[in-house]
C-alpha cells in the first residue's frame, strides 16, 4: 500500500507542473512523517555541513533533515566539494538501504552533474530534468526514455518550455 501511495505522489508531482519545487530528496520525503516539515523560509542563511556530505543552507534545514534521519550530525568546516547530484545520490542510496527500497535515486554524469534523463526504477517512469536536477513538467513517460535534447531553454532557476 505504501508503494502505491509513493507512486501516486510521484505521478501527482510530475503532472502538477511543480517542476521547480522538487528533487530526488522530495521523492524520499513523500513517505516521511509530516511532523518533520518545519518552515525554514525565514531562517537565517548560514551554511553548514552534515555527516552525510550535504551542505544545508541553514540550521533549520539541517534540523528538518535530522528529524527524518536522527543519525545526522553537523561536521565542523565546509563539506568536501561534492556536487548536489552526488550528495543526493549518496543520501538516497543510504536511505534505500535502511528503510525505503523504492526511493528514487538520481543518476549523475561523471562530472557530478545531473543526467538530463532521470528514471525511477520502481515506477518505470522517466523524465527530463534541468541542469539543477529539477524535473521538467510534461516530460514524464512510462517505460521509455523521453527525448529531452533541444526542447527546452533554461533561464537561471526557471524553466521555460518551448516546443521546437
Amino acid at each position: 500500500m505504501r508503494a502505491r501511495v509513493s507512486l501516486l505522489a510521484l505521478l501527482c508531482l510530475l503532472h502538477a507542473g511543480r517542476a521547480h519545487r522538487f528533487s530526488a530528496l522530495t521523492f524520499l520525503r513523500v513517505d516521511q512523517d509530516k511532523e518533520c516539515n518545519m518552515d525554514c523560509s525565514g531562517a537565517p542563511r548560514k551554511p553548514l555541513c552534515a555527516s552525510d556530505g550535504r551542505t544545508f543552507s541553514s540550521r533549520c534545514e539541517f534540523q528538518r533533515a535530522k528529524c527524518r534521519d536522527p543519525q545526522l550530525e553537523v561536521i565542523r568546516g565546509p563539506c568536501k566539494d561534492t556536487s548536489r547530484c552526488v550528495a543526493e545520490k549518496k543520501y538516497t542510496e543510504q536511505q534505500a538501504k535502511k528503510l525505503f527500497p523504492q526511493v528514487f535515486v538520481p543518476v549523475c554524469n561523471p562530472d557530478g552533474t545531473y543526467s538530463e534523463v532521470q528514471c525511477h526504477s520502481y515506477t518505470g517512469y522517466c523524465w527530463c530534468v534541468t541542469p539543477n536536477g529539477k524535473p521538467i513538467s510534461g516530460t514524464a513517460v512510462a517505460n521509455k526514455k523521453p527525448r529531452c535534447q533541444g526542447k527546452f531553454f533554461f533561464y537561471h532557476e526557471c524553466t521555460i518550455c518551448l516546443c521546437l
